[in-house]
């Protein structure tokens, strides 16, 4: 019989030495996010990667943004939406979300990072 890599057992070891969970205060209601950062969050912030003109797709970014906070927030999803998060909020979250889960961002991704559309210009 083959090796069977357990990464249940593995995962629940790892996420029982964890002390805290990250946790997002937002008008008021607290969030708290998965013990560790999910992989969907490292593969949204990949296909934010400028194009052969320098710029982000609009369409690609809000999307991008949108599966990063679905992958924090779950089923609590909904209820942050709700409550209205500005362009402003969004990029502090994406800013803040390494260093709460304790990664240190590389300085390539941090001059690769998109600037998010000023909402007083039009586009």
């Amino acid at each position: 019989m083959p090796e069977v890599i357990d990464l249940d057992k593995i995962g629940a070891a790892r996420r029982e030495a964890q002390e805290e969970r990250p946790m997002i205060r937002f008008s008021g209601k607290d969030f708290q996010l998965p013990a560790e950062m999910p992989f969907a969050v490292i593969e949204a912030i990949g296909r934010l990667q400028p194009g052969e003109d320098g710029n982000v797709d609009n369409a690609k970014l809000s999307e991008s943004i949108a599966d990063i906070a679905r992958s924090l927030f779950g089923k609590r999803y909904r209820e942050f939406l709700d409550l209205g998060p500005s362009v402003e909020d969004m990029s502090a979250l994406l800013e803040h979300i390494a260093p709460a889960y304790g990664l240190k961002p590389e300085a390539a991704e941090e001059e690769q990072k998109p600037d998010l559309p000023d909402p007083g210009q039009s586009a």
